[in-house]
C-alpha cells in the first residue's frame, strides 16, 4: 500500500519533492483542524506556502490531494500495526494479559491518529477510493490480531479458535471506530475514558476467547 495513487504526479527534483511534502502535510493539518467541509486546495496552498499551480501539477484535483494524504497516513498506521503484531506474536506475556495488552496497542493508532481517522471514516461513506482503502487496512489488522491470539489456540476454549479471534477483533475495532467517528458519548451518556473503554474491551475479549477469570 505504500505506492502513491495513479493520479499522483510524483516530483523528481529535491526541490520540488520538499515542496510536495509541504503540500502533504499542509493538507493533513488542514483536515485534522477543520475537516472535509473546509478542504480546499486553495487553503492547502496558503497553508503550505506553494502555489496553487504547483500542487495542480501534481494533483488533478482536491479529491486527488485528499487521496493521497489518505494514502500517506494508512501507510504510517499499517507500519505501526506490523510492528505491534511482530513483537506480541513473541510475547512470553500470560495468554489472557497478551490478549489484553495487544488490544491496548491495537488502539493506539486509532486515538493517536483519531482527527484524522474522524475524517476518514466519515468520508468512506461517499467516496468508494477511501471505502474500499480502509477495507484493506482494517482486513490486515484483523489478519495481524489473528496471529497474535492463534498463537496461543490452544488455550482459546472456543470451538472454532479462527471464528473467537476474528469476532473479538470486530468487537474491539467496531467499539472504537464508533469512539472515533462520534466521541464517548453517541451510544451511551455515559462517557467512559479512552484507556478505561480500553481496558474493558481487553478484559471482555480475553474472557470471550479464554473463559471466566482464573
Amino acid at each position: 500500500m505504500s505506492d502513491a495513487p495513479a493520479s499522483v504526479r510524483p516530483p523528481q527534483q529535491e526541490r520540488s519533492r520538499a515542496s510536495f511534502e509541504r503540500v502533504l502535510q499542509a493538507a493533513r493539518e488542514l483536515l485534522e483542524d477543520e475537516g472535509y467541509p473546509s478542504f480546499t486546495v486553495a487553503r492547502v496552498s496558503e497553508r503550505a506556502g506553494v502555489s496553487i499551480g504547483s500542487i495542480y501539477a501534481r494533483v488533478p484535483s482536491k479529491d486527488a490531494l485528499f487521496h493521497a494524504v489518505h494514502a500517506r497516513v494508512m501507510e504510517e498506521i499499517g507500519e505501526e500495526y506490523e510492528a505491534i503484531a511482530e513483537a506480541e506474536t513473541g510475547s512470553d506475556l500470560p495468554t489472557r494479559e497478551l490478549i489484553a495488552e495487544t488490544i491496548r496497542l491495537f488502539a493506539q493508532p486509532f486515538h493517536a491518529h483519531r482527527r484524522f481517522l474522524r475524517v476518514v471514516m466519515h468520508r468512506g461513506a461517499v467516496d468508494d477510493h477511501v471505502a474500499t482503502f480502509g477495507s484493506e487496512v482494517s482486513s490486515a489488522q484483523a489478519d495481524q490480531f489473528r496471529s497474535v491470539v492463534l498463537s496461543r489456540r490452544d488455550e482459546i476454549r472456543h470451538p472454532d479458535p479462527e471464528l473467537a479471534a476474528d469476532v473479538a477483533y470486530r468487537m474491539v475495532y467496531c467499539t472504537i471506530a464508533r469512539r472515533v467517528m462520534y466521541g464517548p458519548t453517541f451510544e451511551s451518556q455515559r462517557n467512559v475514558p479512552w484507556d478505561d473503554l480500553v481496558r474493558e474491551l481487553g478484559d471482555a475479549a480475553a474472557t470471550y476467547l479464554l473463559g471466566s477469570r482464573p
